[in-house]
């Protein structure tokens, strides 16, 4: 700042001392343009000489040339010095005569005044060396003056510096050694100014740190201790996990054997009871003929006139069972490997719906509850697995099931429907009975995650559910309010002929 200072001082001298010297200049040139006019017009030399010689005595005079008209030199004074013409300010001024008066014409028509007659020129050059040798005092004392004023604020504000760094001298070494978690420091405040007042902030706030970290310590001493007990649980869950797994292979395996040792022998009552029944057939005609001739008679403890009834729908009843038998075990096979089909085609959900109570029935765990349908007449088919789609509709329906208390019947029901403007097929399943909490709603599909682990539940059922749904395209929502009942809706794309109703399906009886 200081610097700038003294140049712009600098400078503004240097300007003024220069305009100073040329408006002297011209000054003394137009004296002597003044001074020089009637010897000039006479051209007397003795006179102009004289002149020269008194104008020659001004300290930085260097040389005068005074010039006629014509050129001709009359007087010329010149010092010995030689000087180059950077280091000489010369002015040349017109010697004219004095002008003669306005003519009234001129005053009336307004005409400029007039000029009187270039008698000569004069030619004044003064040396610029002792000019330049001033401003070059000019400029070392301004330099000295700068650089005097520069020492004195910079050993003022060194005093003053030294005397507020030691308070933030001590201000940061406590902070240092606080950066390297050492918050038993304490800063002593050398002065009671803003940064002694911050040390003993900094102290202050250095002892609760302190109090914060050994709190800290010991929570995070607990927290390991909860977190090595919470592993253990979690432990015993994820192996109660793999042991149900392992139960349910053998469980599936077992289905298959049971399966081929059903469907053996419900083969040879089919064939036994077909057998039966086109045998009775045949034999009808001729024990009828028997008694219509020989009148009445017993056959297998029993007269015939009623055996003949019971016999044909004792045969009837025989064929309707082995084919319950043979279906219950054909949906129990399929449930076992469905989930590992990919084979994909039409599927109409009311046949799924159907299928899945079969089996539900089969289970047996719907105890006091009545499960209804409302199929839709005529629904669309849509396009997958649908042992997969089975899946779904047992895990939701099994829920609906477990989430009715079994201490009051409760009511399940199942409807299908069909959403023209936007091409889909839904399949609702809703229950009355305990609800879900809002808080564990955005939890349904995280896997392993289920509310009743400790009764044997995987935390796999929707998590499944809605993998599956989301493979064809679809979506799963569920609907929940405490008390009053929950509601899962799924929605999946109609397959490409929306408009043709997929295979037929008969209507689920209530269960």
């Amino acid at each position: 700042m200081a610097v700038l200072f003294g140049s712009a001082y600098i400078v503004t001298e240097i300007r003024e001392q220069s305009i100073y010297a040329g408006d002297r200049c011209q000054l003394i040139a137009a004296h002597l343009a003044d001074t020089v006019r009637l010897p000039l017009f006479a051209e007397n030399r003795t006179v102009l000489m004289q002149i020269a010689q008194d104008i020659a005595r001004t300290p930085d005079f260097h040389s005068l040339t005074v010039r006629t008209n014509d050129g001709r030199v009359l007087a010329e004074m010149r010092k010995p010095i030689s000087r180059s013409p950077s280091e000489l300010l010369s002015r040349t001024v017109e010697v004219r005569s004095t002008p003669l008066g306005s003519s009234p014409e001129s005053a009336i028509i307004g005409s400029k005044e007039p000029v009187g007659a270039l008698i000569g020129t004069v030619r004044l050059d003064l040396d610029t060396t002792e000019l330049k040798a001033r401003t070059q005092r000019l400029i070392m004392m301004a330099c000295a003056t700068a650089f005097l004023f520069w020492l004195s604020v910079s050993s003022l504000c060194y005093l003053a510096l030294r005397q507020v760094t030691r308070s933030f001298n001590a201000l940061m070494r406590g902070l240092e050694s606080m950066q390297t978690g050492n918050y038993a420091v304490r800063i002593a405040p050398v002065s009671n100014d803003e940064p002694g007042r911050a040390a003993g902030a900094i102290s202050l706030l250095a002892a609760s740190l302190q109090e914060r970290e050994e709190e800290n310590r010991r929570l995070q001493q607990q927290l390991v201790d909860a977190m090595r007990l919470e592993v253990q649980k979690e432990k015993q869950q994820i192996m109660a996990k793999l042991i149900q797994t392992n139960r349910m292979t053998s469980l599936g395996l077992l289905a298959s054997s049971m399966a081929h040792e059903i469907n053996t022998p419900n083969g040879a009552i089919k064939l036994a009871g077909q057998q039966m029944a086109k045998t009775w057939k045949s034999a009808l005609p001729i024990l009828e003929r028997v008694a219509e001739e020989e009148g009445d008679f017993v056959l297998g403890g029993a007269v015939f006139s009623l055996v003949r009834g019971e016999v044909t729908k004792a045969t009837e009843v025989i064929a309707r069972c082995s084919e319950r038998i043979e279906k219950v075990v054909q949906d129990m096979r399929a449930y076992n490997v469905g989930g590992h089909s990919d084979a994909k085609g039409r599927v109409n959900l009311n046949q799924v719906v159907v299928d899945a109570l079969t089996i539900i029935r089969a289970h047996g765990r719907h105890g006091n509850i009545v499960i209804q349908t409302e199929p839709y007449p005529e629904l669309p088919a849509v396009t997958g697995n649908r042992y997969q789609l089975e899946q779904v509709v047992i895990n939701l329906i099994l829920n609906s099931i477990q989430a009715i208390p079994e201490s009051r019947n409760g009511v399940i029901t199942i409807i299908s429907g069909y959403d023209s403007l936007h091409g889909e097929v839904s399949l609702v399943v809703r229950d009355d009975g305990k609800g879900i909490r809002p808080d564990i709603m955005s939890r349904l599909m995280e896997p392993f995650f289920s509310t009743r682990m400790e009764s044997g539940g995987s935390g796999l059922g929707l998590y499944i559910s809605n993998f599956i749904v989301t493979e064809h395209r679809g979506r799963l929502v569920v609907e929940s309010e405490p008390d009053k009942g929950t509601t899962a809706t799924i929605s999946i794309p109609a397959a490409g002929d929306a408009g043709t109703p997929g295979p037929d399906a008969p209507p689920a009886p209530e269960v």
